[in-house]
């Protein structure tokens, strides 16, 4: 099933699904509404928290949080300029690894990177993985207490006016 379009609906499947959502200024910033946000990695908003985000007249977009709320989840986020780094891991994947990635959700971002959304067993934190010769992060890991931007934000949510959209919805219902 596609993500719902808008905000509301879409919080609504993610938290359907067993992940954690917060709302994301539309403002192209790609930052959380509000400070306190780190403790949704720990616990799932409520529905009248959702509706209370999400069903005003304001726009915002949705941020899925990793961590224990959303199922120990973690997302390999790989950078686009110049180079795409997930083309370069997916040539050095061996193919039994690569198999895997079928079961897993995988958002294209609006600069052509990839959100590779796995679940562990265990909470992990994030980091930067590489980076390129600029210093600027290639690939990183975003672990508890990060978050990121997900398919059912309005344009207005990053600085390139794209969307975020799903190439593979892997687990996801």
């Amino acid at each position: 099933m596609p993500v719902p379009p808008d905000p509301l609906s879409a919080a609504r499947w993610y938290v359907g699904n067993g992940l954690s959502v917060i709302p994301v200024r539309a403002d192209g910033s790609k930052q959380p509404e509000f400070v306190g946000w780190r403790q949704f990695s720990d616990r799932v908003a409520s529905d009248d928290e959702l509706v209370a985000w999400f069903g005003g007249a304001r726009t915002f977009g949705v941020g899925v949080v990793p961590g224990p709320a959303s199922g120990n989840l973690v997302v390999l986020d790989f950078e686009c300029k110049g180079s795409c780094a997930f083309a370069e891991w997916l040539t050095g994947l061996d193919r039994t690894l690569a198999a895997h990635l079928t079961a897993c959700p995988i958002v294209r971002t609006p600069t052509g990177g990839r959100h590779v959304w796995v679940r562990l067993p265990d909470s992990q934190p994030g980091t930067v993985l590489a980076r390129y010769a600029s210093k600027k992060t290639k690939v990183e890991i975003r672990g508890r207490g990060h978050q990121v931007l997900a398919p059912g934000c309005p344009r207005e949510c990053h600085p390139s006016g794209e969307l975020y959209t799903f190439e593979s919805e892997g687990w996801l219902q």
